[in-house]
């Protein structure tokens, strides 16, 4: 049993990662779910909702390009998906998902690479407003997830991972970071445990 974590709501920010058509739901348009992913929609949107009542802020993080592509990784990998040049600002690829409503004070992140900090304002909002713990979900794991909880950690912030969350293309890949990575770093806890600890 994991130890409970006292989470003052006003105090907290729940970041959620590329919750937009093309990296949550796929090819399109039109753009339909994924019956993988309906459990990580589920309690994305049950975990909002909760934040929403106790008054914890929520930032949205997206990611797009300009249209000229000049603003695209110089790098890649061996394992590079080559999609970054689908994600352009402004086409319904990188619109937030029809279920997941962005409300007028929520404050939207235009991220570049796979950190939530980087090229971002998101270190200046959290120490503007004394946020102490960062709750992150989204897509995906591995990558933006992992990139934005690494960050916190040597900014010595608290984070915690909502596991059930979070998704990744990679399943596999998703499941031992959760499991055997982002245990060393951060806390990792399901939504029914962050609610409970967020009042």
């Amino acid at each position: 049993m994991l130890e409970p974590i006292n989470l003052d709501p006003k105090k907290c920010v729940l970041i959620l990662n590329d919750m937009i058509n093309r990296l949550f739901k796929g090819q399109g348009p039109p753009f339909t779910n994924r019956p993988e992913r309906e459990h990580v929609l589920e309690n994305c949107i049950k975990l909002l909702a909760h934040c929403r009542a106790v008054g914890t802020p929520v930032i949205f993080i997206t990611t797009h390009y300009s249209s000229d592509l000049s603003d695209l990784p110089t790098e890649y990998s061996d394992r590079a998906t080559g999609i970054q040049d689908q994600l352009v600002a402004g086409v319904p690829g990188t619109d937030f998902i029809d279920e997941i409503k962005v409300e007028p004070h929520d404050h939207i992140l235009v991220k570049k690479r796979w950190s939530g900090f980087y090229g971002t304002d998101l270190d200046i909002y959290i120490r503007s407003r004394g946020i102490e713990t960062l709750i992150l979900g989204g897509v995906g794991t591995h990558r933006t997830i992992e990139g934005t909880a690494r960050d916190a950690k040597n900014r010595d912030i608290r984070t915690i991972v909502v596991s059930d969350c979070c998704t990744a293309a990679e399943v596999d890949v998703s499941d031992m970071t959760l499991k055997y990575v982002l245990p060393l770093m951060v806390y990792v806890r399901t939504t029914d445990e962050v609610i409970v600890d967020l009042k």
